[in-house]
């Protein structure tokens, strides 16, 4: 009898270590997930319960960055937790700025958690804010959702982390002018980035594709001319559009509550298509065809390649009058200390044509248009100066930089070489080269199953993203110029807004990491590793991401061909999740013949419910400029979740059947903010 007794003691024992072990190994690893990577973690025993009755306690300076994470927590939780100015309570949160903190930096913070409370220092309000998105990634993921009366345990590990980043430039780069996007995405966007404490959100406000923020002294800027692409197109309407001064007011102070600064951008003297439509005047000729905005592929059949045949005029004392208003305007508008004028990509060969130009060079002693491009640059330099910002341009304007001012900040994107040409001449520069930083381009290979396809020599792999490092081949002295890093959406082709979140993650996180963590700390398998548990916290704020083959639903094959048209069909039903835009896509990979597409068709449990009739060629090439005929558009209005669905290709091998290829299907659904593909 007591033999038995203690084998079922130890029994017992044994089983309740075991769970003990498996407790902390859960805590561990919660502990280790976060991204970006903490400076210092150590875990302590127990757990932190938040309770109903948990009270938020803080210091003067800590009272409004805490606001946004109560208020989450409230929509997760339906709890309306108290806050109060702290005393000398023992128990609950605390958030405490001291400026004796001076180790942690500007953006640092210390969390200390314990199963009474959790105490939280920081030197600043960003320190706090910072310190609410690591304890927002050690909740469970229905922090990110109105979980009404799921049962969830508000717990997490005991324990002690230290943190501050690498660099004060975090940032990531919404192109809002090729494609439009309203005050929702770019909330939502904003939200995603304080949680991987991504601190700056980079606006390109103007391109040649429209111009999209209110300009009050040039009302025209912003008509249907400059800001709504042309019915010959056929863009969904939520693809135009503008910001008012309210709205940019209401983003900035969005952003500004979630640590993040708001780069504005109005690209000049290239790329100013809408403002030479709108102010012909300002233009270097009198070339202005096509009269209205259309979207960048379509570019070659207006203008025979990608760059628009006027620039401003750099000559005309009207244009800096100009832009001296609309940096007026601006800065006023935006808080951030910087402002970018762009000033990449400037056809040089319209100032070569235009007497009136050469005459202006002859005058000033120019050599060469790039001097004249940096007598541009220092011009618009030194009126947003004036306007109380710091300048920053495409590294473009380092062409002719023994004329450029130092005080112009450097944004490299042509390669390593461009930092390093900003940073060893003394120009400060922020890190956001095409390789690997260009999040528009393919992340696996030309066949990774995503929309994107501009033709680029490079893959951007979430590796490659990784393990770049900034300061190569810079001295310690010289990498004290790189003010950080970010990552650029381009939207040419990305223009749906779930085809841009499934090229930007999990990459912007891989962006955010390197630009927190000292770089001998990296490791890229610990960082797939948290990455897993990640993406359980996209899916719940409803992001989609990338996971490899992309959109990728079928292939096929040589013996499913013939030389005269027949069907071939794949069942789509778990791809097809919601009323939406469909593509789907014909993707030649490999085989000595192509293959010709003249219809495609859904159907709905046997039913065509929507057809695209054209003639398409699924081949090898895929260059920008060419209309891709391989990609058939459908839309899907009257969604039933209890039917099967089909696709249907009419397709025929070209001179022979010896075709393979990748079939792509890709649902967009109206509501684009809270509808994501089943996993």
């Amino acid at each position: 009898m007591i033999t038995r007794f203690l084998k079922i003691s130890l029994a017992l024992t044994m089983a309740g270590s075991l769970c003990d072990a498996q407790e902390t190994y859960k805590d561990n690893l919660l502990l280790n997930n976060v991204i970006p990577k903490p400076l210092s973690i150590n875990r302590a025993d127990g757990r932190f319960e938040l309770k109903p009755t948990t009270t938020f306690y803080y210091t003067k300076d800590a009272q409004v960055p805490i606001g946004v994470f109560t208020e989450l927590l409230k929509g997760s939780t339906g709890i309306n937790f108290k806050t109060a100015p702290l005393k000398q309570e023992k128990q609950g949160i605390f958030f405490i700025t001291s400026d004796t903190l001076n180790s942690l930096g500007n953006e640092g913070y210390q969390l200390k958690i314990s199963t009474q409370s959790i105490r939280v220092y920081a030197r600043t309000a960003a320190g706090i804010f910072n310190a609410t998105q690591t304890l927002r990634q050690l909740f469970p993921a229905d922090i990110e959702t109105t979980i009404g009366k799921k049962k969830v345990n508000w717990s997490i590990p005991c324990g002690e982390i230290t943190d501050k980043p690498r660099y004060s430039w975090r940032g990531y780069m919404q192109d809002v002018s090729r494609t439009f996007y309203g005050v929702d995405v770019m909330k939502k966007y904003m939200d995603v980035m304080a949680l991987y404490k991504l601190n700056v959100m980079h606006l390109h406000l103007t391109d040649d594709q429209g111009w999209r923020i209110e300009i009050k002294k040039y009302p025209k800027l912003t008509s249907p001319q400059t800001t709504v692409f042309d019915a010959s197109s056929k863009q969904p309407a939520e693809r135009s559009g503008f910001y008012t001064q309210n709205q940019i007011r209401e983003l900035v102070k969005y952003a500004t509550a979630r640590n993040i600064k708001i780069i504005p951008e109005i690209d000049v003297p290239g790329h100013s298509w809408p403002t030479i439509l709108a102010y012909p005047e300002l233009g270097v000729n009198q070339n202005r065809k096509p009269e209205y905005v259309f979207p960048f592929l379509d570019s070659w059949s207006h203008w025979g390649n990608q760059f628009t045949p006027n620039t401003l005029d750099p000559t005309n004392e009207k244009v800096y009058s100009f832009l001296d208003d609309v940096f007026t305007e601006l800065a006023e508008l935006f808080p951030a200390e910087y402002i970018h004028f762009g000033g990449d990509e400037v056809r040089h060969v319209l100032w070569e044509k235009e007497p009136h130009v050469q005459a202006f060079m002859k005058e000033k002693s120019f050599k060469n248009t790039n001097e004249l491009q940096s007598y541009f640059a220092s011009r618009v330099s030194a009126i947003i100066k004036a306007k109380g910002k710091k300048p920053i341009g495409w590294n473009d304007i380092l062409s002719d930089k023994k004329n450029l001012t130092k005080e112009t900040a450097i944004m490299s994107w042509l390669g390593d070489e461009a930092i390093t040409d900003a940073a060893k001449n003394g120009f400060y520069a922020v890190a956001t080269p095409t390789d690997p930083f260009y999040f528009d381009i393919t992340q696996a290979d030309r066949n990774d199953g995503t929309m994107s396809d501009l033709a680029y020599g490079n893959i951007n792999s979430v590796e490659k993203v990784y393990n770049y490092e900034p300061e190569a081949g810079l001295s310690t002295e010289e990498g004290k110029f790189v003010l950080g890093v970010q990552g650029n959406q381009w939207t040419a082709i990305t223009q749906e807004l779930k085809d841009m979140n499934v090229q930007n993650f999990p990459r912007l996180l891989a962006l955010a990491e390197i630009g927190w963590i000292p770089k001998d700390n990296r490791n890229f398998d610990n960082f797939k590793d948290r990455l897993l548990i990640n993406r359980n916290r996209l899916e719940a704020l409803k992001i989609d991401y990338y996971k490899p083959g992309g959109y990728i639903t079928g292939k096929w094959k040589p013996e499913q061909l013939a030389n005269d048209y027949q069907n071939i069909e794949w069942d789509v039903t778990k791809k097809t999740y919601a009323n939406g835009r469909i593509i789907a896509g014909f993707y030649y990979t490999n085989g000595a013949n192509f293959m010709e597409i003249r219809k495609v068709e859904l159907l709905e449990n046997g039913k065509v419910v929507a057809q695209d009739e054209h003639n398409g060629i699924a081949d090898k090439f895929r260059g920008t400029h060419k209309t891709k005929s391989f990609l058939y558009h459908l839309q899907l209005n009257n969604y039933n979740p209890k039917a099967k669905y089909t696709l249907r290709a009419s397709v025929k091998g070209i001179n022979g059947t010896d075709s393979n290829g990748n079939f792509t299907y890709n649902l967009s659904p109206y509501d684009r903010l809270n509808g994501i593909e089943p996993r």
